[in-house]
């Protein structure tokens, strides 16, 4: 079962990369305009971040009785950086092509934000690591 379970997985991620070639290609065929690089995923995965810690900073203001103004504004923040992305995407191409793969975008990118936070937050806390420093006198 667990040899399926590789391969299934295996399988997904070699569509979904056959699927965002192709729409890279078609968009830079067509319209001239890639949709998935890495600006676009560095600005919707901080959107998304931002969304998510406003959103939990606005329940723990709710639960506690705080201002829940400083929540609301990092999650409309959020939003306005992902919608950003998302209507640069429709203003580049055509609405409908812009707005299906725009979609597709927004929902591929948001699994791999919270990778790329993880992964993130290892590195830094690899590369925070501390050694002892001894003088010997």
């Amino acid at each position: 079962m667990t040899v399926l379970f590789i391969l299934g997985l295996i399988a997904v991620a070699v569509a979904l990369f056959m699927m965002v070639s192709w729409i890279n290609a078609s968009s830079q065929r067509d319209y001239n305009y890639e949709f998935f690089n890495i600006g676009s995923f560095i600005i919707i995965a901080i959107g998304y971040g931002l969304v998510w810690y406003g959103w939990t900073w606005f329940n723990e203001a709710v639960d506690t009785g705080g201002d829940i103004l400083n929540g609301q504004i990092l999650v409309g923040i959020g939003v306005m950086f992902v919608a950003g992305v998302f209507l640069n995407n429709i203003r580049n191409t055509s609405l409908e092509f812009g707005f299906l793969a725009g979609i597709f975008q927004l929902v591929l990118f948001l699994p791999l934000s919270v990778a790329a936070a993880f992964a993130f937050i290892v590195a830094a806390a690899w590369m925070a690591e501390t050694k002892p420093v001894y003088n010997i006198n």
